[in-house]
Order: structure tokens, then sequence, then C-alpha cells
């Protein structure tokens, strides 16, 4: 429903200033990815979108404001892909599908690592504030585990399994990184999801 504040002839405006606004959030996410958060400016940012700087700062004032939108854009795809998954009630299953998400991304884990941890450990390195922001990102995927593990083992305190299978994800793709081998990834994974059959 529009806000009945802003008139129609506005509603096209306000309609095309956020497209521009997610425009650039995932044109700096992409950036930050491929270059790493310390190496891109605003002015790489607005070139890639196709805007000036002076139009980019119309919407965000430098990289570390706009990073903040870019972490809650992963915090968004990740609450989607989890909610997604949370549709199956087996977290056996669940657990299965997430594993499953970690092979459909090979290509970006082997040409540039895992988005959400690069995005935390170069933030970390620039700003003290974001990498707080950047680690709650990592705290949340921990936790979706953790909660799959207190469903199958039927306890909360459950050792350190959903520790053990978040270190190993991440293992996971540094090495597919540092080797380039696509195999890798799918081996170790299906022998996570035979692990986690097994309990």
């Amino acid at each position: 429903m529009a806000n009945p504040e802003i008139a129609n002839d506005e509603l096209s405006t306000v309609k095309g200033d956020a497209a521009q606004e997610h425009i650039l959030i995932e044109v700096a996410r992409r950036l930050f990815h491929e270059r790493g958060y310390g190496k891109v400016k605003l002015s790489d940012i607005a070139k890639a979108a196709g805007l000036t700087q002076k139009e980019t700062q119309l919407y965000f004032s430098s990289p570390q404001d706009i990073c903040v939108s870019v972490i809650e854009s992963h915090s968004q795809s990740q609450n989607a892909l989890f909610e997604d998954i949370n549709q199956n009630t087996n977290p056996r299953q669940r657990l299965s599908l997430y594993l499953d998400s970690v092979i459909e991304n090979t290509d970006i884990l082997i040409a540039r690592g895992c988005p959400i941890t690069n995005l935390y450990f170069d933030v970390k390195r620039e700003d003290r504030n974001l990498a707080s922001e950047a680690a709650e990102l990592l705290k949340q995927r921990l936790e979706w585990i953790r909660a799959q593990f207190i469903e199958i083992m039927r306890v909360e305190n459950n050792t350190d399994l959903p520790e053990r299978l978040t270190g190993a994800i991440h293992g996971i793709a540094i090495l597919a990184q540092v080797t380039g081998n696509p195999d890798l990834i799918r081996n170790q994974v299906n022998q996570l999801k035979s692990w986690i059959r097994s309990m």
C-alpha cells in the first residue's frame, strides 16, 4: 500500500530512489567481495553503478555507510535461505539442504571465497564497529545450525557439533579457494551429509 503522505506524482520518484539504492547496495556487495572492503572507494561503487560520486552520495556518504546496508543485505539473504530451508520439518534434511547451498555456490567459493566471512575479516581490519555487525552474520549462521542439532540430539547443550560443522564448512571453502578444485567441495560436503544422516 502506498504511503498516503506521498503524492502520486512523487511516488514514481520514491520507487526509483529505492531501486537506485538497491542497485548501489548490490554493486557494493559485489565489489567488496571481488576486491575487499578496504580497496573499494565510493567512486568505484558509483562508476560500477553508472552514477557520479555526487549522485551516489545522495544515498550513501561513504563506503562505511554503504557497508552497513551491505551487511543488512547479506542478513536478509541468509534469513531468506533459512526460512526456505525451514519449510522442511526434518532437521537432518534442513542441514543437508544447507550443505547443498554450499555446493550450489562452488564457483563463487573457488573464485573469491565466502562473501560473508571475507567481509568480516576485511572490515575487522578497517572498522571495529562494522566488524561487530558483520560478526553477527556469522553468529546468525552458527545459531541456525545449533538449532538444528538441538532438534536432532534433543538436548539444549549438544556438545560442539554446531561448531564442528561450521568449522568444517569454512575449512572446505578455504581449501576449495586454495586448490581451485570443485570436486573437493562436493566430496567433503557429501561426507558431512553422511555424518549428519548417521546421527
